[in-house]
């Protein structure tokens, strides 16, 4: 697949290459012309091919749509392992149908509100809000078959179009995205990263198995944002969480076994910067890896934020 400024935004790339893609949606649309016989063969009238095609395509989405189940359960077994080793005291589901919300409770009892996505880009992205109780709000998308762009593609697109849009222009602060499910470690989305866990946690997670390890699974990926909500007049340029204010980082990290002195160097960052002037108001945002270092890895210029 084509290299994309976009794709920076986290270092891992898929492998599947995207030009098998074109291919197959070349000969499924070009069915008619190229084997009008075959169709027929299956009842179609050639005519009627666009609109079934269409239908059947709406119809796949929604099988995989079902997939909604195997999501959760990904999550679940985390929180799960989680709890096991002592990262968290407790973890529950309070999520309403269509929605996949957990409450998680840390040792020292304070509350951590998951809010479950799909892929980063979707139009979902941008419906939720944090509860009052929430002492962290985190965001975790899982995009597992969604594999025509690079995972950079999708993460620049939901942090820098819709989670942090939002966040400033409807004051509701978001701590944390976390971009992770079954693909991540896997022959289709190789991991650079060297910790992880080796035990059961990937089969009883996901049928994907593990690269180059088939049990080996990877540490999150994580982005931690501001650590108060950006503001053109009053707070231009808030400082980023760290594993010590953004408690939830730090116990999914110790989780998969990343030693304490490498946690900085295991997670990501957002930085906000905004301004105003007399169109209106402005925001910029830059995606870094490394706590401890400062040189974005994608940066974006400013843009006028559209939802005042």
């Amino acid at each position: 697949m084509a290299p994309s400024k976009r794709d920076n935004c986290v270092p891992c790339r898929h492998q599947l290459d995207n030009s098998k893609i074109t291919a197959l949606i070349k000969l499924l649309r070009g069915l008619p012309e190229a084997s009008p016989e075959l169709i027929q063969k299956h009842g179609i009238d050639p005519v009627d091919y666009d609109l079934l095609f269409r239908s059947a395509i709406e119809s796949i989405r929604g099988v995989y749509s079902a997939t909604a189940e195997e999501k959760r359960k990904f999550l679940q077994v985390v929180f799960d392992k989680m709890k096991d080793v002592g990262a968290v005291k407790e973890w529950q589901s309070i999520g309403t149908k269509g929605r996949q919300d957990y409450r998680i409770t840390l040792p020292n009892k304070r509350s951590i509100c998951v809010e479950a996505k799909g892929c980063p880009d979707g139009n979902n992205m941008n419906i939720w809000e944090r509860p009052t109780w929430a002492e962290e709000f985190i965001v975790w998308s899982q995009c597992p078959d969604s594999l025509q762009h690079n995972p950079g593609h999708g993460i620049w697109s939901g942090i820098s179009v819709r989670l942090v849009p939002k966040m400033v222009a409807e004051h509701q602060h978001v701590d944390a995205f976390i971009f992770y499910d079954g693909r991540c470690g896997s022959k289709h989305r190789q991991c650079p990263k060297s910790f992880g866990l080796t035990d059961d946690l990937r089969s009883k997670a996901t049928d994907v198995q593990g690269y180059p390890a088939s049990r080996w699974m990877p540490p999150p990926t994580i982005y931690l944002f501001p650590r108060t909500i950006p503001h053109p007049h009053t707070n231009k340029q808030p400082p980023v969480h760290d594993l010590r204010s953004c408690q939830f980082a730090n116990a999914l990290l110790e989780t998969f076994k990343v030693p304490k002195v490498k946690r900085e160097e295991y997670t990501n960052w957002v930085k906000v910067e905004t301004k105003a002037d007399s169109e209106g108001n402005w925001i910029k945002i830059a995606i870094g890896f490394d706590l401890n270092k400062n040189e974005p890895a994608m940066e974006g210029d400013f843009k006028r934020l559209r939802r005042e």
